[in-house]
């Protein structure tokens, strides 16, 4: 089930399946938001705007409405073995 970034809360991880930001797209691709990469969500500011992604080892802000384009799905979580 794909899910957009802007709804993940923070400390989730998913896995970036869709971009589709027209105007923004290579923009968000040369930042390291491509499809397949892992990422997580490092922090949200108190308004909730804008949002810090830990992406390709390293933390990126972007913008909610960024965030709303970028669909993903939520990562299986590890279960202590």
């Amino acid at each position: 089930m794909l899910t957009p970034l802007s709804q993940l809360q923070k400390g989730q991880t998913a896995i970036i399946r869709r971009i589709d930001a027209s105007d923004s797209l290579v923009q968000l691709m040369e930042m390291g938001f491509l499809d397949g990469h892992m990422i997580m969500v490092d922090h949200i500011a108190p308004m909730g705007d804008p949002m810090a992604i830990n992406v390709a080892g390293y933390v990126l802000s972007i913008r909610k409405a960024e965030a709303a384009t970028i669909w993903v799905e939520l990562a299986p979580t590890q279960e202590p073995v």
